[in-house]
């Protein structure tokens, strides 16, 4: 209810912003056009980051002349993208905070009515799940306190992250909010950073008190993480499973056809089609050759994915808390260095039927080295000890654990506590009883 009565206000902002900005020869277009959609979500992405969305347009419009655009919308939006890059969303506080203000009294008085009752709704998500504890919440926050200041900043948390789960239906048991919601509306994202921020540390370190510059070393440690990644080879060990097995048919039908040659006696015919058997069968051979060592390759991955998961999401949290704190500042996105397969190596993995001899390309010879490498800077990672807290003991544990693994849900759950009404439903409730 909120979305559709709010987006049409916002369009219509949003529209007498963009025309008051351009020049009057392009404020003909009317910014009607099916694209001016994405131009009105981001700019409702701008102002979720905290920026003033007529500055940013007036920046973007003033950049450079608008000179032969063939649809102002989405020339205005492309530089808007390109001038802001990913912005993190702020805390966006309390519903009755964001009422617009309209000129129809009693679409005012509505709104006002419906922010109040959200606001209302996540207080008493708060207040359940400090009565019933649900997993979840004591995953993300630890048991209920006993001090009531503790007790009641604990359910102002487990209320801003609630909130996000009955919004968007997230209802995962055990984990809190999932991962960030980055293909999805604005609205979604501000909703899900703000539950992040209530989340608080719950795995790994809490990068919102770090400086600056330590935010930014966390952040290139991202491209160090995976400039020793082995190569992710899982579309050629498709393709090659998948060679593998034509080649295989293509050797029994060979063989049927050979048969049936020469039962006709078409000696010439049979030859033909024996050598066509011989040479699928080398085919296949090679190409199993190939998968054997593809499969380690990718099993080297997998263990270097999970050697390297904390860091990596530490560099990601470091990025996205300095997109947090400078949303008009522009930062390069994140990119990884590790090595890739070209299209002209994928290439030489596809045999053509009749060659005499199957050569194994150099890159896939050097994947044994570069196996070797990677396993023994994973094993140099888990030789490293983890101090005891005390001293008179030897380490304990390993410096590196993995990432905590997701608990599965039991086949058969109890029956989920169901959380009371408002005040205003149970009394309407209890006329219409009076009625009947």
């Amino acid at each position: 209810m909120w979305q559709g009565e709010i987006a049409e206000l916002n369009i219509d902002r949003y529209m007498k912003v963009v025309l008051s900005v351009v020049p009057p020869q392009y404020a003909a277009d009317g910014l009607t056009s099916p694209q001016a959609t994405w131009l009105w979500r981001t700019l409702r992405g701008v102002e979720a980051a905290g920026l003033d969305a007529r500055e940013v347009v007036q920046d973007a419009v003033g950049s450079r002349s608008l000179a032969g655009a063939r649809n102002l919308a989405s020339v205005i939006d492309s530089r808007v993208r390109w001038m802001t890059g990913s912005l993190v969303p702020q805390p966006q506080g309390r519903w009755s905070e964001l009422v617009p203000a309209v000129t129809d009294l009693e679409r005012q008085r509505f709104l006002t009515e419906l922010a109040a009752a959200m606001d209302a709704r996540k207080d008493r998500i708060g207040e359940h799940a400090v009565e019933h504890s649900p997993e979840w919440a004591l995953r993300a926050l630890g048991a209920v306190p006993d001090d009531p200041l503790d007790r009641l900043e604990w359910q102002h948390r487990a209320a801003e992250i609630g909130a996000y789960r009955e919004l968007y239906g997230y209802q995962h048991a055990t984990d809190p909010i999932g991962p960030e919601p980055t293909g999805d509306s604005p609205e979604k994202r501000a909703a899900w950073h703000a539950a992040l921020a209530a989340l608080g540390p719950v795995d790994g370190v809490d990068v919102r008190g770090l400086p600056d510059g330590s935010l930014l070393l966390m952040r290139a440690t991202y491209e160090t993480e995976t400039a020793w990644a082995p190569r992710h080879v899982g579309r050629e060990l498709e393709q090659i499973r998948t060679s593998a097995d034509d080649a295989s048919l293509g050797a029994i039908r060979a063989i049927a056809e050979e048969r049936i040659a020469r039962q006709r006696r078409q000696i010439e015919v049979a030859e033909r089609h024996a050598g066509l058997s011989q040479s699928h069968a080398a085919m296949e051979a090679f190409y199993r050759e190939q998968e054997a060592e593809l499969e380690q390759t990718m099993e080297t991955r997998r263990e270097w994915e999970r050697a390297t998961e904390a860091s990596r999401r530490l560099a990601i949290a470091a990025d996205a808390e300095l997109r947090r704190r400078h949303p008009g500042e522009r930062l390069e996105p994140l990119r990884s260095a590790e090595p890739t397969v070209t299209g002209e190596k994928r290439g030489q993995l596809f045999l053509a039927p009749g060659t005499e001899a199957y050569q194994t390309p150099d890159w896939i010879t050097r994947l044994a080295a570069e196996r070797r490498a990677v396993r023994e800077r994973i094993d140099e990672r888990k030789a490293v000890r983890a101090p005891s807290e005390d001293p008179d003991y030897e380490p304990i544990n390993e410096a590196r654990t993995a990432w905590t693994q997701r608990d599965r849900d039991a086949v058969l759950q109890p029956p989920k506590p169901q959380m009371r009404p408002a005040p205003a439903i149970l009394q309407r409730v209890a006329d219409m009883e009076a009625e009947r």
